[in-house]
């Protein structure tokens, strides 16, 4: 069908040549109604995994978010940080505790003991050696710490440009707009909507931890920490060796110093800065972009929503002639955007630590960022002689940059953004100038679109050069960063920005890309992308009628010029997954690989009858792919179940049976070395490695589960590596002794 407004504004451009007859068309065409926007997804605040509540005072209420990993107490054992929540509440908890690996084939009895007697490991998880919640909610021992007039919590006051000025988050210091904000009755409410209730200076108090007036105005909580559904903790300790330079090296000497922290967001509207080995809160950020929700915390009738409710990541960047670590973190549902903290020295941390926020006020194709934001150094210009280099956000545009908000973009196109973290607070943000916009087409206007997160590929210089993200849409894009700003003809790789790949079902429907690909290198020195297919977005995609089939992909991308296409299944060659007679699990066939092959694909058998699909990335380590699928069930109100798989990366075979998780993990499988034995040197100076690695899952509903992964050979450098002869030695030698 010929869309109407479109054709009126073709027939405007042949007829611009006469008068009339183009004030006719400009009438007709504003006559007409907009082109309309793909539909918007309804992010799920709750958990999607977890089964329902049965009542308010009863059902599986207990859920775990993804944990973050710390120190290595050994072969098998890690230092591990991990939220906790009760749905019946929305009260939030997070606890460190270490956790242990060990063969032979536990007894299984005993507190904190778990083992699968299939693979001979059993699981000691130690005793809980914090509760940060515990610690910042106190009980009727002792109070609170910090107490709530105490507590260092700032926010930001940001104008329309974006420039920033970091304020406490206190009565006195907010904003007028701030204050009124904060003022307003909840929606909750109903028929007191939107009106100033007076309350907003004690509203505030209530956010800060005061508890005087729970139960009667304001909504009762059993823990002054929020939930953790989506968000996951980031640890910050030294910073990482790999950084070079005689300034880096000063830097990392003295990183090696400080405060180790754990950072995580709650849907208290905060994100907070905990001391790794106390727990105690040392610092929390209030993005500006929430405030205008935060009245609705206090209500009575609290109706569970989002706020700090996306992923976070930090790194070592350089910032004005200094070596900084800045932590990026989305809203996730909570709001449309990202904001940049900097959290190098955390006896510091306070008003000078918000360096910018980003959100759709901005830049209305930024949207609800649910995928890991990522830093990265890139060459902005490049020279016969030269180079510049600079460190940005490398943030996809996310979900929902449609949604008639008040600052959207109504076509439904994808954007990957890349923000300097370099822009000065009192800078305004402009685009080609401190951040970059690089968008991806819209293939199907009727259907909901988003730009997922990237694979990021660095040159030999550690500046990126390509980064390869899918879309809602099925598309697989490749961007490519030579060149220099603002990268005009980086998305494709194909003429007119084609994607690299759209990933179809066997009826030709397009199986949507929601997470971050994993990327390889090939024998003849391109890449193969892989990545599975799936979402779990919003509540209809757990509804049976809606399963579709779903895939495991293995897409090849030889860097040629021109770009050489990926035109489907034909050009790939299948595995197929077959079941395993009196076993739940699968083993996989291969034939050959065809001589024009373009990869490899599966498809997940139990995609259309239990809804498989695949919506978390793996784990790469020794040429195998390490991930997990999640299994809904027909059953809407049932907890979700999961397969975990070890597949060869490169041809896409089995490394080991998928084996069927009564639970779903929630993050990606944690890999721990439980031993490693090395063989003699090669001709070519390296040594053959062989460790065995077992496979540690975390479920939402609590449990911990491992299993033996086997043994993966890997190749380690070892020996001399390479020859060079110094002639000035001498010369150099007594430099080095003034």
């Amino acid at each position: 069908m010929i869309n109407a407004r479109a054709w009126c504004l073709t027939l405007l451009g042949w007829k611009g040549k006469r008068l009339h007859s183009r004030l006719l068309l400009l009438m007709c065409c504003a006559a007409l109604p907009a082109l309309a926007a793909p539909p918007t997804l309804d992010i799920a605040a709750a958990p999607l995994t977890a089964a329902c509540l049965t009542s308010s005072a009863g059902g599986p209420a207990l859920q775990r978010g993804a944990p973050a990993v710390g120190a290595v107490r050994g072969a098998g054992a890690v230092d591990v940080f991990q939220p906790e929540y009760d749905m019946r509440d929305w009260s939030g908890h997070f606890a460190r505790y270490t956790l242990a690996v060990q063969g032979g084939g536990g007894s299984g009895a005993g507190s904190g003991i778990s083992a699968d007697p299939g693979n001979g490991l059993a699981i000691t998880s130690g005793a809980v050696l914090w509760d940060a919640a515990a610690m910042l909610t106190g009980d009727q021992l002792q109070a609170g710490r910090p107490q709530p007039g105490l507590r260092n919590i700032h926010t930001s006051a940001i104008n329309a440009d974006g420039t920033l000025v970091s304020i406490p988050f206190e009565w006195d210091a907010l904003t007028p707009q701030q204050r009124s904000a904060l003022d307003r009755a909840p929606a909750s409410l109903g028929s007191l909507r939107s009106r100033p209730d007076g309350l907003g200076q004690q509203r505030l108090a209530y956010l800060r931890g005061e508890r005087g007036l729970e139960g009667t105005i304001f909504r009762r909580r059993t823990s002054l920490l929020g939930d953790s559904v989506h968000a996951a903790a980031v640890l910050v300790g030294p910073a990482s060796a790999a950084g070079q330079g005689v300034d880096y090296a000063a830097f990392f000497q003295r990183s090696k110093a400080r405060r180790p922290m754990v950072y995580l967001g709650a849907n208290d509207g905060m994100l907070h800065a905990f001391d790794a080995a106390d727990g105690s809160e040392r610092y929390a950020y209030v993005p500006e972009a929430l405030i205008a929700s935060l009245n609705e915390l206090s209500s009575p009738a609290y109706l569970h929503r989002a706020y700090v409710d996306g992923p976070a990541s930090a790194g070592e960047v350089y910032l004005d002639g200094h070596w900084k670590t800045v932590l990026v973190s989305g809203m996730g549902g909570g709001a449309q955007g990202v904001f940049a903290l900097d959290v190098s020295d955390p006896e510091q941390l306070g008003r000078g630590t918000a360096l910018w926020e980003f959100t759709d006020r901005d830049d209305p194709m930024i949207g609800n960022v649910t995928g890991l934001p990522q830093l990265a150094r890139l060459r902005v210009r490049l020279s016969k002689d030269d180079a510049d280099f600079r460190h940005f956000a490398i943030v996809a545009s996310g979900m929902n940059n449609y949604d008639d908000d008040g600052h959207r973009s109504a076509a439904g196109k994808g954007a990957l953004f890349l923000l300097a973290l370099d822009k000065q607070a009192d800078a305004p943000w402009r685009l080609n100038h401190n951040y970059y916009r690089l968008q991806t087409p819209i293939a199907e206007p009727t259907q909901a679109n988003a730009l997922g997160p990237p694979a990021l590929v660095p040159d030999r210089d550690g500046a990126l050069r390509y980064a390869y993200a899918g879309d809602l849409q099925g598309n697989l894009w490749r961007f490519d960063f030579d060149g220099n700003a603002p990268w005009s003809n980086a998305v494709g790789p194909g003429a007119g920005k084609a994607p690299l790949f759209v990933a179809r079902d066997a009826l030709g429907r397009r199986q949507p890309i929601a997470q971050q690909p994993k990327v390889v290198f090939t024998a003849d020195g391109g890449y193969l992308i892989l990545f599975g297919t799936g979402r779990m977005i919003e509540l209809a995609d757990r509804r049976p009628a809606d399963f579709s089939a779903q895939s495991l992909y293995g897409i090849r991308d030889g860097l040629e010029s021109p770009a050489q296409l990926v035109g489907g299944r034909k050009d790939l060659s299948q595995r197929w997954l077959r079941s395993l007679p009196g076993q739940d699990g699968y083993a996989i066939e291969a034939a050959q690989f065809d001589a024009d092959s373009k990869g490899w694909f599966m498809d997940f058998p139990d995609s259309q009858s239990a809804g498989e699909r695949s919506v978390a990335a793996g784990v790469l380590q020794g040429g195998r792919l390490f991930f997990n699928t999640l299994l809904p069930g027909r059953d809407p109100c049932a907890a979700a179940g999961g397969r975990s798989y070890v597949v060869d990366a490169l041809a896409g075979t089995a490394a080991a049976t998928a084996v069927l998780q009564p639970d779903y993990p929630s993050a990606a499988p944690l890999l721990l070395r439980t031993a490693t034995s090395s063989g003699s040197p090669v001709p070519s100076g390296q040594i053959s490695s062989t460790r065995s690695v077992a496979i540690v899952n975390f479920s939402g509903a609590g449990s911990v589960k491992a299993g033996l992964a086997g043994k993966v050979k890997v190749l380690r450098q070892a020996g001399r590596l390479s020859w060079r002869e110094v002639a000035n030695w001498r010369e150099l030698h007594a430099a080095a002794k003034k």
